[in-house]
């Protein structure tokens, strides 16, 4: 009887203990779950998500897409002849020549008969009588037939051409082909291999802000007093020409006098017929030099737009006057004045002082003074800024010829054309921007997108839809408008200084840096997992035991 209770009382409390040491493992598990889920669950997720870049939302396949959609550019070309069957006839042929192309949609339209133009007696008459009928808007143009002209083709300062009765449609053809469209510097804009496409095309797309700093160069105010009001001269000249080209870029025109600063070019006396018996000649493959050796002294560095430099030196009288020289016998004189361009840079001229001042310097070697031909030189400088502008048209058709430019202002035409290509190659380059952007920031995912970039690619790729659809219309002034923002955005977004943020901070660089903090956590969180497979296992075990 005893035994028995000794073995009840023993058996009780081993059933204590196991109960005990069954409700320790539960708290143990409890606690390891708990454990598990902070730092599985709550933990991990967290710390992904704030380490996580910051990436707005782009249309890449939109932009990708952009390039599929072909630029197509509307205009209006109206014929006007005193016999309606030969405007009829050109018209007819015209629209022949040009149905097939992918990115002009001309309509060429038959101005109709008006009254007593059979009677004007001057080219200049039937084109005003023919405009208050028929307004020409920016880039469209005219073709007008007029009897006494001895080209085939005359191109006015206005959108329009003077025409033979003869003159063929073919002719007109490679008009509007060459001169007014000019389709051939177009394709090279258009052409899908970018570097084909700087190659061919003679500027980069035109800057939205420029500064012209017109610099006057006197290398020895010691020996010359140079007097020249060049604020008034380029208010004359030059302010008028940038406000009429002012539709794509903005100007800014500065004026500076720079002393004791010569040219560095190697000069070489050639004896000749004048009062001085003598000039020095310096050969164009000296320019380089010229402008490296002055550039430095300029100041253009001090502002962030772009910068024409228009320079004027004057040569002292003991080198003057100094001729530019292409070859060996060839002068590069125009005008009375020497001059060279260089692109994307600016324009040098050089204005030698009157050669009765230096015959005074000569015979009395004395200071001396004489003022700088404004005209001479402004005409000059007012050239090199069509050229560096691109604006100027160089090409020349047989039985085509253009008159001459009798106003500050460029020919209308020739501006009309500048915007068109100025419209196509913003439209271009902000599509070629954006596709380059969205292809480096879909490689590298670690790139930060902030709203302002997201702004900017998204206000750009809208833009350039506004551009494109304005040209199918016609419009070309609010294309321009929106060309330009596009690029202005465009820009704005490859450059945004926030993308270069997280650039040295790859992913694989980020878990280098976390994964030592951590691995120490994870190993109890393995144990714990250890423990509640074995936990589970047993408890399995002991289930299975009771029900057999």
């Amino acid at each position: 009887m005893d035994k028995t209770k000794d073995l009840n009382g023993s058996s009780s409390a081993e059933n204590d203990a196991i109960a005990g040491s069954s409700n320790d493992d539960k708290y143990r598990i409890y606690a390891s779950v708990a454990f598990m889920v902070v730092v599985l669950v709550i933990g991990l997720p967290m710390w992904w998500k704030t380490t996580e870049v910051y990436r707005v939302s782009l249309p890449y396949s939109d932009i990708h897409d952009l390039s599929e959609s072909l630029i197509q550019i509307n205009l209006t070309v109206g014929i006007f002849t005193h016999k309606p069957e030969r405007s009829a006839l050109l018209i007819e042929e015209l629209n022949n020549a040009f149905k097939n192309s992918d990115l002009w949609n001309i309509q060429f339209d038959q101005i109709p008969q008006i009254e007593g133009a059979d009677k004007i007696k001057t080219p200049a008459a039937l084109e005003a009588m023919i405009l208050k009928h028929y307004p020409v808007k920016t880039g469209d143009f005219i073709f007008i037939e007029w009897t006494n002209l001895q080209e085939d083709v005359l191109l006015t300062t206005d959108r329009s051409a003077l025409i033979k009765p003869d003159t063929t449609s073919s002719k007109l053809q490679n008009v509007l082909n060459i001169n007014i469209l000019q389709t051939h510097r177009m394709r090279a804009i258009l052409t899908e291999d970018e570097d084909e496409r700087r190659t061919m095309t003679k500027n980069s797309p035109p800057q939205l802000q420029y500064d012209v700093i017109i610099s006057v160069l006197n290398p020895r105010p010691d020996l010359m007093d140079v007097k020249w009001n060049v604020q008034l001269a380029t208010k004359t000249y030059i302010q008028p020409f940038l406000d009429a080209v002012s539709e794509i870029s903005n100007f800014t025109l500065k004026t500076q006098w720079k002393y004791q600063l010569p040219i560095d070019g190697n000069l070489k006396q050639i004896r000749d017929a004048s009062k001085l018996g003598r000039h020095y000649a310096l050969h164009d493959t000296s320019m380089p030099h010229i402008i490296t050796s002055i550039e430095k002294n300029l100041g253009a560095g001090i502002t962030d737009n772009s910068v024409i430099n228009m320079v004027v030196y004057v040569p002292s009288c003991d080198i003057a006057p100094i001729h530019i020289y292409k070859d060996k016998d060839v002068k590069a004189t125009r005008n009375k004045v020497d001059s060279f361009i260089s692109p994307k840079w600016g324009g040098v001229i050089i204005s030698n002082p009157p050669e009765e001042a230096c015959r005074a310097y000569n015979e009395n070697l004395e200071k001396v003074s004489f003022y700088i031909n404004t005209n001479d030189v402004m005409q000059i400088m007012l050239y090199q800024l069509h050229k560096l502008l691109d604006i100027h048209v160089d090409v020349t058709l047989a039985g085509v010829k253009a008159d001459d430019v009798d106003q500050i202002s460029p020919r209308t035409w020739e501006y009309d054309a500048f915007i068109r290509r100025s419209v196509v190659n913003h439209i271009i380059t902000s599509t070629h921007t954006l596709q380059s952007l969205i292809q480096l920031l879909d490689e590298i995912s670690y790139i930060v997108i902030n709203d302002d970039v997201g702004l900017a690619v998204n206000e750009a790729y809208e833009e350039i839809l506004k551009a494109k659809l304005h040209l199918q219309n016609g419009d070309l002034l609010k294309a321009s408008t929106h060309a330009k923002k596009a690029f202005a955005s465009s820009e704005k977004a490859f450059f945004d200084a926030s993308l270069l943020a997280q650039l040295y901070f790859p992913d694989e660089q980020k878990y280098a840096i976390y994964i030592p903090l951590f691995l120490p956590i994870m190993v109890p969180v393995v144990s714990s997992l250890s423990m509640l497979k074995k936990y589970y296992g047993a408890s399995k075990a002991a289930t299975k035991l009771k029900t057999n």
